[in-house]
């Protein structure tokens, strides 16, 4: 049996447009587990390659004290991990500032960027050239600038001919 349905609209929860009006920052203390006494699952492959979230033993960061303070208690049950030593926990928690470092100077260029097109935009309407200027244009209007500030002088052609 065939059913057919009336076709409805999608309704969008956020528009294409809207995008990150400010770049996020992360609030906590240590960059190996987020302050939450687990290492990253991405970190934690970079010293256990073969780690499967799913199925092994969660690794407990030695670096902060959330790790003991929320999963000590697993560790009679054999469900956590305490192989990274706080040496290891360190060194993943600078990587992972230092992603965060270059993740968040890449947000800001692709804001810049937007900005930069978004001022771009705005100028050609408001513009009332319906063309951009030619070079001897922009000379000459670079000219009387200077002139009606008092700080441009004026070389006469002799002057030039002799030096």
């Amino acid at each position: 049996m065939e059913f057919e349905f009336e076709q409805l609209p999608s309704w969008t929860v956020r528009p294409e447009e809207e995008q990150e009006k400010e770049i996020f920052q992360p609030k906590w203390q240590c960059f190996c587990c987020q302050d939450s006494g687990k290492v990253s699952p991405n970190l934690v492959r970079r010293v256990i390659p073969s780690y499967n979230y799913d199925k092994d033993r969660l690794p407990i960061c030695q670096n902060c004290n959330e790790g003991q303070t929320r999963w000590g208690h697993l560790n009679e049950l054999g469900v956590i991990d305490q192989r990274l030593t706080f040496q290891i926990c360190r060194k993943l928690d600078l990587m992972s500032r230092e992603d965060w470092k270059q993740t968040v100077s890449a947000w800001f260029e692709m804001a810049k960027q937007r900005v930069e097109q978004s001022t771009g935009e705005i100028a050609q309407e408001h513009n009332l050239r319906r063309r951009d200027r030619i070079q001897a244009e922009f000379i000459l209007a670079k000219e009387k600038h200077f002139k009606a500030r008092g700080d441009w002088e004026v070389v006469k052609e002799d002057e030039e001919e002799e030096e």
